[in-house]
């Protein structure tokens, strides 16, 4: 029977906002930036970054060990989005019509969980261990304050969207969840609206690029425009023609005039963009770069920018814009910009210049001129990634100023000392601030001092002097790879970017066990008690009973790559895999000693950070699979012997870069590979002999990277991907959706739990989440209540439904029964959301593909 298709949309609307970001500034120097002229290859590029490193020593500069290790958090991003020829490609377009949009809403009137139900697991909190770090939950951009609560505050993410606290900061909840990989520059909490339900929301990071390396190759996570919520973030819908003017610009802050709430102004890398209608209608009012704006305290027609060079004023409330005549700073412009003003001395404007000098310049007459104050002791390299600046509003004296470290100044910018630790022992410390400053702001109403960091929000009552972390709540972790541990509910360790390796025991409060940027963990498969985890390029043993933590030397020689991947036997508690640039690692004393057991592989890749990975399986735990770039090895024996795997029979010609392996529990002989794709053809293959042949198995998948691949001893896979968690089984002939209550977030790994039956994900930006296994299709599925975000149910009888699904970007409700779809009273799609129904058998995707089914593939491939 062909398969019946019926569309309801409320309001269609293909609304993106750009995949998410893992590296950070980078200068390039002049002699590398030489050498990469010309390159547009993956492979090309990081072989000149990487011989240029190590040939420089850059294991013992800290200068050098900084940028190399950024360079390999592009190469970890870079490496799965690469196009057939080998090149980044970060083309936001190709991801368009792929996006469905979730929420993190659990369902509670379903008790199958065929489609997962999902609900989040932490980070809540972090505390250390006994030992040095710096600890953190995510990186955090933006803060703003409700006029008149001192308690209410909104804070934005890179990644994870936007969060509201009532109660000062010890708690935090997300109110834009619905919407997509959702990155935020710009927050306003509109002044015509005294419940501060309505709110502006400026899309993308402004913080992650802006240089000569991102531009040149392929790393952008730009604006998508402005959105609007009414009802404090319960829906959301684009902003007028924001997104149309200012899809594509780099975004920086998001202004709205005091005392004339229709005006707001939207700083941008591509100039001053002015709404007279609350954001409705967008023009373009400057060309030139603005970092910044601020309006007078007092005088409402005033208005200053920051540009690379200087500052503008308008004296007519942004109608025109003037330079100062008398502005002496010299020629060359900085690399990041930001004003300050103070309603304790409302005619001086304070200019920092953030670059190879850092500088405060000031004017006492509203910008008619200005003169130098000091050369701030500002501590930082990665000036467009965090520059930030405030002034005490009821002191011009103290003021700050954010880098690495904060700098603080308690007479008016005369000296500017170092005030925070960046690394802070278990006990804590009051001066503890979380290294790499976003934002800062004094709180008009209370005076209290926020500072957002890659480790979240923190807060100072003392003007800096002492420091309390208000991060509780803030899931916007940034993770790489997570482990768990069959049947011990709720222990979970990650490696995460910028706030290292944390474990917990009770599935929310983290652990903080190893800092830097986190990456491979795994448990050890006999004693949980010790975990494994990769900090930067280093290898540790941490034991949590004793908050033991054990450095391993891991490899000799100066080129050492950063995020190497790692794997613990899975019988014999001694034995250790690790991968480091050509070379794959074995100890048989956990990791106390190592022997090199493969010294070619990857070795026209550069291993590291884009390398895909082992696989090990109990029930052979000899074998060990291993994979770099679009290569994978096996050996039998431990690593003494190895195969290549990769080009046998059914292998594609044209393969993207190996993200993932994942082989039976029951029966090593079956693996699964997950890949980038590159054409979006071949981003999943599956053996069932132990790569001497392949089958393709992408089928449906959206044409997206696959990040992650779980197996079941069932049969059972869970696919990671850009846009969510994707199922398949033996008795299915396509990938269904998993992700019924899950954010739309990259999903960079999974873990199942057989015994428990959960599998959980790791996102990049919205933390650890867990959900059930799969369930099969029933024979009848009645639906109700409201939902939100991206949902997808079916069953193998009649699906009924009286839900609601709210007016949102990001809502999305697809429904599939191979009988019949019946809409009874109550249900309804409202405008802003969108409603897919498809007549068709359970199991088979969201749409029907023709050609051969899962399960005739599967005997095909039993065949090859």
């Amino acid at each position: 029977m062909a398969c019946r298709k019926i569309t309801f949309i409320a309001l269609t609307c293909f609304f993106f906002l750009p995949l998410f970001s893992s590296a950070q500034h980078l200068e390039v120097s002049p002699e590398l930036k030489t050498k990469l002229e010309g390159k547009t290859k993956f492979t090309d590029i990081m072989n000149e970054v990487r011989d240029y490193y190590t040939s420089r020593g850059f294991q013992n500069n800290r200068k050098l060990f900084s940028e190399y290790k950024k360079w390999n958090r592009w190469a970890w991003w870079a490496s799965r989005h690469l196009n057939s020829n080998g090149e980044v490609d970060a083309s936001p377009q190709r991801y368009i019509n792929e996006a469905a949009q979730m929420n993190e809403q659990q369902r509670t009137n379903i008790t199958e969980s065929n489609n997962g139900n999902w609900s989040p697991v932490g980070p809540n909190t972090t505390t250390w261990a006994n030992a040095y770090g710096s600890k953190g939950i995510g990186r955090i951009d933006q803060i703003i304050f409700h006029p008149t609560n001192a308690n209410i505050m909104l804070a934005g993410s890179p990644a994870g969207g936007l969060w509201r606290t009532t109660n000062g900061g010890l708690s935090w909840t997300s109110i834009s969840s619905s919407v997509p990989n959702c990155g935020v520059s710009g927050i306003v909490m509109n002044s015509n609206d005294p419940t501060g339900n309505t709110i502006y929301m400026l899309t993308g990071d402004g913080n992650s690029g802006g240089n000569y390396f991102l531009n040149n190759y392929g790393f952008e996570r730009n604006s998508a425009g402005i959105l609007v919520t009414t009802n404090g973030g319960a829906t959301w819908r684009k902003l007028g023609n924001s997104e149309a003017q200012l899809s594509g610009k780099r975004p920086y802050k998001l202004l709205q005039m005091r005392n004339f709430p229709n005006v707001l102004f939207a700083a941008t890398g591509s100039g001053l963009y002015k709404s007279f209608d609350f954001g409705e209608t967008w023009v373009l009012v400057s060309l030139i770069t603005a970092y910044d704006i601020e309006q007078h305290p007092v005088n409402d027609a005033v208005l200053y920018i920051a540009t690379p060079f200087t500052v503008a004023k308008s004296a007519d409330y942004g109608v025109s814009f003037t330079f100062s005549a008398t502005y002496t700073p010299g020629t060359t412009s900085a690399t990041r910009t930001a004003i300050a003003v103070t309603a304790a001395s409302p005619n001086e404007v304070y200019f920092l210049q953030c670059g190879n000098i850092n500088r405060i310049y000031r004017s006492v007459n509203s910008g008619g001129s200005y003169d130098t104050t000091t050369t701030v002791n500002l501590v930082t390299g990665q000036y467009s990634y965090n520059c930030a600046f405030a002034i005490n509003p009821f002191n011009k004296n103290f003021m700050v100023v954010g880098g690495v470290p904060l700098s603080a100044s308690s007479d008016n910018g005369a000296s500017f000392p170092n005030i925070t630790v960046g690394i802070s022992p278990a006990s804590g410390s009051t001066r503890y601030l979380h290294p790499d400053v976003h934002d800062l702001a004094y709180n008009p109403l209370n005076g209290f001092l926020y500072a957002c960091t890659d480790g979240g929000v923190f807060v100072s009552s003392d003007n800096g002097v002492n420091w309390a972390d208000r991060s509780n709540g803030l899931q916007c972790t940034q993770y790489y790879r997570m482990d768990g541990f069959n049947g011990t509910a709720n222990l979970y360790a990650g490696g995460s970017q910028d706030n290292g390796t944390t474990y917990t025991t009770n599935g929310s409060d983290m652990v903080y066990a190893g800092s830097g940027d986190g990456y491979s963990v795994d448990f050890s498969n006999t004693n949980n008690d010790s975990v494994y985890f990769v900090e930067n390029n280093t290898v540790s043993r941490f034991r949590r009973s004793t908050n033991t933590l054990i450095q391993l030397n891991v490899g000799f020689g100066p080129t050492r790559t950063f995020y190497p991947d790692l794997v613990c036997h899975p019988t014999n508690g001694n034995i250790v895999y690790v991968s480091y640039d050509d070379t794959i690692w074995r100890s048989n004393n956990m990791g106390n000693t190592w022997v090199p057991i493969n010294t070619s592989f990857g070795t026209t890749n550069g291993g590291g950070s884009y390398s895909g990975g082992f696989g090990v399986s109990p029930s052979l735990p000899d074998r060990l699979y291993a994979a770099s770039g679009n290569t994978i090895i096996r050996s039998d024996n431990q690593g003494t012997n190895w195969t290549t795997v990769s080009g046998t029979t059914g292998w594609p010609a044209n393969f993207g870069t190996i993200t993932d392996i994942a082989v039976r529990p029951n029966d090593a002989d079956e693996v699964w590979i997950t890949t980038t794709g590159n054409n979006g053809a071949n981003r999943v293959l599956y053996s069932s002999n132990a790569g001497a042949s392949w089958v393709n198995f992408t089928g449906t998948l959206p044409n997206v990277p696959v990040y992650a691949i779980a197996y079941t001893s069932d049969g059972d896979a869970y696919a990671g991907t850009e846009l969510g968690v994707y199922f398949m089984d033996f008795t299915m002939n396509d990938w269904v959706p998993f992700y019924n209550g899950l954010p739309r977030i990259p999903v960079t790994d999974l873990f199942v739990d057989e015994i428990n039956g959960s599998v959980s994900a790791a996102t990049f930006g919205r933390g650890i989440w867990r959900s059930d296994l799969y369930s099969d299709c029933g024979p009848f599925l009645t639906l109700g209540s409201s939902v939100q975000g991206s949902n997808f149910y079916q069953t193998g009888g009649i699906l009924q439904s009286a839900q609601t699904m709210t007016g949102s970007v990001g809502n999305e409700l697809r429904y599939r029964s191979p009988v019949k779809i019946r809409l009874t009273p109550g249900f309804a799609a409202r405008e802003g959301s969108y409603l897919h129904a498809v007549i068709g058998p359970c199991g088979q995707g969201v749409f029907n593909k023709p050609g051969k089914t899962k399960e005739e593939t599967l005997r095909l491939a039993k065949r090859l």
